[in-house]
C-alpha cells in the first residue's frame, strides 16, 4: 500500500473528488433498490411496532414465510393519516432466504448461509427473544423507533407469533405468486 499511495497524484485526486461525490450521491438516489412488501395476513401488535406474517411465493417458485416488522413513521397510530412503514423484512425462503434492513429506506439485503442457519424462522425468532430487535431496527435507519421498543411487550407477543408462524410455515406455499406492492 505505501508504494501505491506514494504514486498517487494528490492534486489530481483532489480535483476530481467533488465530481465523484456528486456522481455517487446521484447514483444512490436514482439507482437505489427499495421494495414495498405486503404487510402480512396475520398482524401482531407489540407496542410501537407490529409483526406481519405472510406466506409468499415468488414467480420463480421459491418462497416461504415472510416476517415483516412495521411501525408508524408519521402521523398518529390508528388515524387515517398514519404512515405505516416496513422497517425490517425477513424472507425465510427455501432457496435464497434473506432479510432486509430498511426495505423502504436503505434496503440492505443479507442472505443467510443455510449451512449455518438451516432454520431462518427460528433464527429470526431467537433474535427477537434475545433482545436484538432494537439493534436491528436502529441499523435499519430508525433509531427513534428503536429506542421506544419495549422488550417486555415483544416478549409477551412472541409465543403467539411463533405458534402462528410455525403453523403458517407448515401449510406450504400459496398456489399463485404473491407479488410485492411496489418493486422499487
Amino acid at each position: 500500500y505505501p508504494e501505491i499511495a506514494s504514486s498517487i497524484d494528490q492534486e489530481n485526486l483532489n480535483s476530481i473528488l467533488p465530481d465523484l461525490e456528486t456522481a455517487a450521491r446521484d447514483l444512490y438516489i436514482s439507482d437505489r433498490n427499495t421494495v414495498k412488501h405486503n404487510r402480512g395476513t396475520d398482524v401482531f401488535e407489540a407496542g410501537n411496532i407490529r409483526f406481519g406474517l405472510e406466506m409468499r411465493r415468488l414467480p420463480v417458485g421459491d418462497g416461504g414465510l415472510a416476517i415483516h416488522v412495521l411501525t408508524d413513521v408519521g402521523g398518529t397510530k390508528g388515524k387515517s393519516y398514519a404512515e405505516e412503514t416496513e422497517i425490517l423484512a425477513f424472507d425465510c425462503f427455501k432457496d435464497g432466504p434473506h432479510y432486509h434492513y430498511g426495505p423502504r429506506n436503505k434496503n440492505h439485503r443479507i442472505y443467510w448461509d443455510t449451512t449455518l442457519v438451516p432454520d431462518p424462522v427460528g433464527w429470526v425468532l431467537d433474535k427477537f427473544k434475545n433482545g436484538m430487535l432494537r439493534s436491528m431496527v436502529e441499523r435499519a435507519g430508525y433509531p427513534g423507533v428503536a429506542i421506544d421498543i419495549d422488550q417486555s411487550v415483544i416478549g409477551a407477543v412472541l409465543p403467539g407469533l411463533e405458534a402462528r408462524a410455525r403453523q403458517m410455515e407448515s401449510g406450504g406455499l400459496p398456489e399463485k405468486p404473491t407479488p410485492n406492492l411496489v418493486s422499487n
